[in-house]
């Protein structure tokens, strides 16, 4: 309550997310920054980058698929429709060929690991949904054809389709916003 008895509203849940990663997400920002060249200098490199999504993103999809009809949370999250591990999969055999799957294992450093446990255990929707929305996040608020563009400059020989999240990248990023503004 504040002052005078008067009941405070927290702000959406979306908002105290974004709020939350801040820090976290601008100090990320800049080491990927410096980092970020150095991975697109090299295609093997790059492969062992977005196979650490891949990873997580599998995990991931899996324990929502397990946990669907359990929380009104996890239905809201899975009703946005978003299957993003065949993109990375289908980029991930473009360029690693036929023993990707072997190769994108044996990249897994071992915090992938220990987050892909967690989620591979996870029951919790809480948990589930914030790590949608962090995984999720990254393709729709922050990546999609602009990125996908960017990268396919560096990388020709690869489609580059785990950027393919939808063909209507400004109503998906509004659904996405809405959709967690709207859980909390």
């Amino acid at each position: 309550m504040a002052e005078g008895g008067e009941k405070t509203v927290a702000p959406p849940l979306y908002g105290r997310m974004m709020r939350a990663i801040r820090t976290g997400h601008s100090i990320g920002n800049t080491i990927r920054m410096l980092k970020l060249p150095l991975v697109f200098t090299e295609q093997e490199l790059y492969f062992g980058a977005i196979a650490q999504f891949y990873l997580l993103t599998e995990a991931l999809e899996e324990a929502l698929e397990r946990s669907k009809g359990t929380s009104d949370m996890v239905a809201r999250v899975a009703a946005l429709g978003l299957r993003c591990a065949p993109g990375y999969e289908s980029d991930l055999e473009e360029l690693g060929g036929a023993e990707w799957r072997e190769r994108a294992q044996r990249s897994q450093t071992a915090a992938t690991s220990s987050y892909c446990k967690i989620l591979q255990e996870a029951s919790d929707p809480v948990e589930l949904t914030a790590a949608a929305f962090i995984l999720y996040g990254a393709l729709v608020v922050g990546g999609g054809k602009s990125t996908q563009a960017k990268v396919r400059k560096i990388f020709p020989n690869c489609a580059h389709e785990l950027f393919d999240v939808s063909e209507d990248m400004k109503t998906l990023r509004a659904d996405f916003k809405r959709t967690f503004t709207n859980i909390g």
